[in-house]
């Protein structure tokens, strides 16, 4: 989910191929200092609105909040062609396989989610992880390393721009228990 400038050519922030820089406050983000960014992706379209709507449970989402920098906000949805995918840490033989804990990828100190994000940064043939959300276990999100994607490995659909009748908004609020205006 991305806020969507129309008039934004590609590449451009608010177009819908812009990957920003990471924030830092992500759970696999990488450290500043490996020089590359997780960049974060959803597997279904209403967990990406949820992850961008979850500050407004308890409380009603009004049209307003479908904004941001002036922007609608859209979605768009992303193919991953590589030849070698994100490490599955859903999957428990690879997480033994590479020694660690699924309680430790849950945890809320992000210093230690980002430790295991930088230590699978560590093997150069890791594009990224995939890991289920924090809100739901049939959620899941793909976290890629910007510094193992080349030209093309990320292809772009278009965007569709979000209202409070979409589909996938109004499964995230349902999921949520978050009123609709």
């Amino acid at each position: 989910m991305f806020p969507w400038d129309t008039r934004a050519r590609a590449g451009a922030p608010f177009s819908p191929t812009w990957l920003p820089p990471q924030s830092g406050h992500g759970r696999f983000d990488l450290p500043r200092r490996l020089g590359a960014s997780s960049w974060y992706f959803a597997e279904s379209r209403e967990h990406a609105v949820a992850e961008r709507i979850q500050d407004l449970r308890n409380r009603r989402l009004f049209e307003e909040a479908l904004f941001e920098h002036g922007h609608r906000l859209a979605l768009v949805a992303v193919e991953l062609n590589v030849d070698i995918p994100p490490v599955d840490l859903c999957d428990p033989v690879v997480l033994a396989q590479r020694g660690i804990a699924p309680d430790r990828l849950a945890y809320r100190d992000r210093e230690v989610t980002r430790g295991i994000a930088a230590a699978l940064h560590e093997d150069p043939s890791v594009t990224g992880l995939r890991w289920w959300s924090a809100f739901f276990g049939e959620w899941h999100t793909i976290a890629l390393y910007s510094d193992r994607l080349g030209a093309g490995e990320i292809v772009f659909g278009e965007p569709e721009a979000l209202e409070l009748g979409s589909p996938a908004v109004i499964a995230a609020t349902a999921a949520l228990a978050i009123e609709i205006e």
